[in-house]
């Protein structure tokens, strides 16, 4: 240990200079003192040399599934999920809870109406379906939702243009009765069917 010329206070070899600057800045013999100990070997500490920075492939590798993930989340957002035509419901039909089947022939060949049509990541419309099957659900929570819906408003659920059909038919407790022309404004009730007969439809 060293001892400070000024203060006599012990400091190690390389805090010496340090401790004079910090210690004794207005001291009148400071500035002579500080001039003396750069002179000097080993007053001033060596500094450690800076570790290079590396990556690593297990960096890399992570880096990597977090950009794919992201890239991948835009792309089922982007591509899966509509802007909600209905108000976005709890699924517990608390209003009422109807179904309408609904059958789409195209050049007199079936078509095939999607499942989870009205459903996204972040919204369950009134109407939507959960299989392939044609099998509308109907299901309003509140007072202000509870009323009559259209074949129409499905079709604008589902993004898709009702067209011209060529043949419309309802099914209801009654018997089957053509509707003549065939009309978006068709309500959907319970328990009924409707047939759409397209010359040409692509789901």
């Amino acid at each position: 240990m060293d001892h400070c010329p000024i203060c006599d206070v012990a400091v190690r070899p390389e805090n010496l200079l340090r401790h004079v600057n910090d210690i004794h800045p207005r001291h009148p013999d400071t500035a002579e003192l500080v001039e003396q100990l750069k002179a000097e070997p080993g007053r001033i500490a060596a500094r450690t040399p800076s570790r290079p920075f590396r990556v690593t492939r297990l960096q890399v590798t992570i880096v990597l599934v977090v950009i794919l993930l992201g890239v991948f989340a835009y792309y089922v957002i982007a591509n899966f999920s509509h802007p909600a035509t209905l108000p976005c419901i709890s699924g517990t039909g608390r209003a009422y809870h109807w179904h309408t089947q609904l059958t789409i022939t195209s050049g007199g060949n079936p078509v095939t109406i999607p499942a989870d049509i009205g459903i996204s990541f972040t919204c369950m419309q009134i109407l939507h379906t959960h299989n392939p099957d044609g099998l509308i659900h109907i299901e309003p929570d509140t007072p202000e939702q509870n009323r009559v819906y259209t074949i129409g408003e499905f079709f604008g659920v589902w993004g898709k243009p009702f067209g011209s059909p060529s043949r419309m038919t309802v099914k209801t407790v009654n018997g089957t009765s053509p509707v003549a022309p065939p009309s978006t404004g068709v309500g959907l009730y319970d328990g009924e069917s409707i047939a759409l007969e397209y010359p040409s439809f692509t789901p």
